[in-house]
């Protein structure tokens, strides 16, 4: 059974002030937050003196683990009130009343609870090394004083709690994605050395005036940035898409085929490039994998088929390569440069298009149909079927009321685990034979590959997903979901 290393703050008045390196209101408060906090309270007023090499050691050993998920209470932002407070200036003007400056303040306040816990995951095989370290830190976090500005007073406290405890807390959890994307508010994690970084601020705070001299003292350096998103929301799936000249389509039961011809010029271009893919361009490009895990970070090529309107003939026109969600968008950018006006060939070496970047009028609104307006969506529904990773046992479909799940549904949730989408954030799930667009066929009808080409061993189902919510894609799911099948359409009604 694993332990998690649990942190818990107590808010002593349900409003939280601190705002992150852009100057807005941040929620959840970062973890470099509370590990200036924890410091802090360890090396204030009676508590410094008791300062030692064992808990320099068990501050560098938190410093070196991952971000912590961490559990909050719903919130909602305050109204901003602004308020005026006095300019350290005094030697332009002794009166304070005439060096007052304003300041917003729009705190976040805490609705149905008042206490945040942060969970650090500790290994079984590292429980023997990190045990003292933390259950130091548990005795450290009761000396935490505030967390966010001076005003947010808090009581702290630490415990060790196995995996079931730790999930048994109440509230919203929110988990560390280690990418940047323009607009998304990072949140600064403690990394290597950012206890050593804290010191030198430190002192060079207190040594700021020397010999009648001013020095600015030192900013904080040592510090990583993570994206914190709540458990139920998906993160950004960077893409590139592109688009085939007039005249040129293809069918959507053939969509296979199609991304076999967009993952082999990809793959021919990648290897005659130096940009370096995660686990390299075997792997993230090829999908070349050693074992049979369905967790390896790699490209889906994705035919899109004309759906989402009256006249929509369900022919594929558009093309599109995802990373996988969470992913930093370096290799979408690679993609969308470099195989941009590159000629797509089928296996017979004839050519069967160029790859333009999206020219028709109504392009833009057809792939966000795919991609997720600004705001997300949340329901969608298959174009493409999904193909489930066993034998579904159809004569169960007819299961009477209040027995378990259907194996179909159960093989689906083991897909919506396998493409990284946390079962937490589905409320609900249709499957049927039946398409949803105008255009998509039945799922007898769409070509396979040949690991893929038992349709009883591996059974091919429409499906329907709705989020609590709204989510963005482009979202592919189920045995297929790299090369062309399980493809997913918002749709708004």
């Amino acid at each position: 059974m694993g332990r998690q290393l649990c942190i818990s703050v107590t808010f002593l008045d349900p409003l939280f002030h601190g705002k992150g390196d852009d100057k807005v209101p941040e929620w959840p408060p970062s973890p470099m937050r509370l590990f200036q906090a924890l410091l802090a309270g360890s090396r204030t007023g009676c508590c410094g003196r008791q300062w030692s090499d064992t808990k320099t050691e068990a501050f560098r050993w938190l410093e070196r683990q991952d971000p912590p998920v961490v559990v909050t209470p719903a919130t909602r932002r305050a109204t901003a009130l602004r308020l005026f407070v006095p300019n350290n200036d005094s030697d332009k003007k002794f009166d304070r009343q005439d060096r007052l400056t304003s300041k917003i303040v729009h705190p976040h306040r805490l609705l149905d609870g008042d206490t945040l816990h942060y969970l650090w995951a500790i290994d079984e095989g590292q429980w023997d090394t990190a045990k003292s370290h933390a259950e130091l830190l548990c005795a450290e976090a009761r000396c935490l004083l505030a967390l966010g500005w001076g005003i947010d007073q808090v009581v702290g406290n630490g415990r060790i709690l196995t995996d079931a405890e730790a999930a048994a807390l109440p509230g919203q959890r929110w988990r560390a994605w280690e990418v940047h994307r323009p607009g998304q508010q990072m949140t600064r994690t403690p990394v290597a050395d950012s206890l050593d970084n804290l010191e030198q601020v430190h002192r060079s705070f207190l040594d700021r005036i020397k010999d009648k001299q001013y020095r600015p003292s030192l900013k904080l350096r040592k510090f990583g940035t993570v994206a914190y998103v709540r458990q139920t929301v998906l993160p950004a799936r960077p893409c590139a898409v592109f688009e085939l000249p007039d005249g040129v389509s293809f069918r959507q039961e053939d969509a296979v085929k199609v991304a076999a011809m967009l993952r082999s010029l990809t793959c021919r271009l990648a290897k005659a490039d130096t940009h370096k893919f995660p686990g390299g361009s075997e792997l993230y490009v090829a999908g070349h994998v050693e074992d049979d895990s369905p967790n390896h970070a790699r490209f889906s090529y994705l035919p899109l088929p004309t759906i989402g309107h009256p006249h929509a003939d369900g022919m594929v026109r558009r093309l599109l390569i995802a990373e996988p969600f969470g992913g930093d968008g370096r290799c979408a950018r690679w993609a969308q440069q470099r195989l941009r006006n590159a000629i797509l060939k089928d296996e017979d070496g004839n050519e069967r298009g160029i790859l333009l970047d999206p020219w028709r009028p109504g392009s833009n609104e057809m792939i966000r149909g795919y991609v997720g307006k600004k705001e997300g969506s949340r329901t969608w529904c298959t174009v493409t079927p999904v193909i489930l990773p066993g034998y579904d046992d159809v004569k169960a479909i007819t299961q009477v009321k209040n027995k378990s799940p259907l194996k179909a549904e159960r093989l689906l949730f083991k897909c919506l685990v396998h493409a990284g989408i946390p079962l937490e954030s589905v409320a609900g799930v249709t499957l049927r034979r039946a398409p949803f667009w105008p255009g998509s066929q039945h799922p007898k009808l769409y070509r396979r590959p040949d690991y893929l080409a038992d349709q009883h061993a591996r059974p091919g189902w429409h499906v329907r997903l709705v989020f609590h919510e709204p989510v963005s894609g482009p979202l592919s799911i189920g045995a297929g979901r790299h090369i062309g099948l399980g493809i997913f359409a918002a749709m708004e009604r």
